[in-house]
């Protein structure tokens, strides 16, 4: 097989002087990771979970599905529960205060999936009548909505605050609202839930908050 002229010369031309790295080119940076520090999963609260669950009618589908894990990024939270992968989330620290605290905040997140779960599509409040019978069929009744455990985190200054156009309520964050939002309990008071730019967030300049020249809400 014949080559043309032109192309022998340039494959020459390569051999002979390779053209130079070059060594201020930075290597490639990893990726750095969005998810949690997670401890990974703890098999036998997991199985403890799947089984109080599979205990409540019709819900076999949901035991199968729910996980426990220990998350070290939670600071004052005790728990959290994720209804997206069905998974309760624990705080490392609760192992400072024994199994029977690990065995409530186990519970109450767990009660927050089966509300949830027995829900479907209808929305409901975290806290509400829904969330309240799942704690009794757990074996807590009466739970308090939050803990009052001393677990102290790092204090974060709120960079912006909002105010509620309709009844006044005042939210402080340490992040912008990224869209338009709007008070959960006005919607869910006077609009069935939906959402309804009446009781819509207005920004407020947090330096004024702060010299008291706009009074917050009780």
């Amino acid at each position: 097989m014949k080559f043309p002229q032109q192309l022998l010369l340039r494959l020459t031309a390569l051999l002979e002087d390779p053209p130079p790295c070059n060594p201020a080119t930075p290597p490639a940076k990893p990726v750095r990771s969005c998810k949690p520090r997670l401890h990974g999963i703890d098999a036998p609260l997991t199985a403890q979970a799947r089984e109080l669950v599979q205990e409540l009618r019709g819900l076999q589908d949901l035991a199968q599905k729910v996980r426990v894990v220990w998350n070290s990024r939670l600071q004052t939270t005790a728990g959290t529960a994720s209804a997206r992968t069905w998974e309760v989330e624990i705080n490392p620290r609760l192992k400072d205060h024994g199994p029977a605290v690990i065995q409530r905040i186990l519970r109450h997140e767990l009660a927050h999936l089966v509300s949830v779960h027995r829900a479907g599509r209808r929305r409901i409040t975290a806290h509400g009548p829904e969330w309240r019978q799942a704690c009794t069929d757990l074996g807590i009744p009466g739970e308090p909505r939050c803990h009052s455990l001393p677990l102290k985190g790092r204090q974060v200054r709120a960079k912006f605050a909002y105010r509620c156009q309709h009844c006044g309520r005042l939210l402080k964050r340490v992040r912008p609202l990224g869209r338009r939002s709007a008070c959960f309990d006005c919607c869910q008071k006077h609009n069935h839930g939906r959402y309804d730019d009446r009781y819509r967030y207005l920004r407020i300049p947090l330096d004024v908050l702060e010299e008291g020249r706009i009074q917050q809400a009780p």
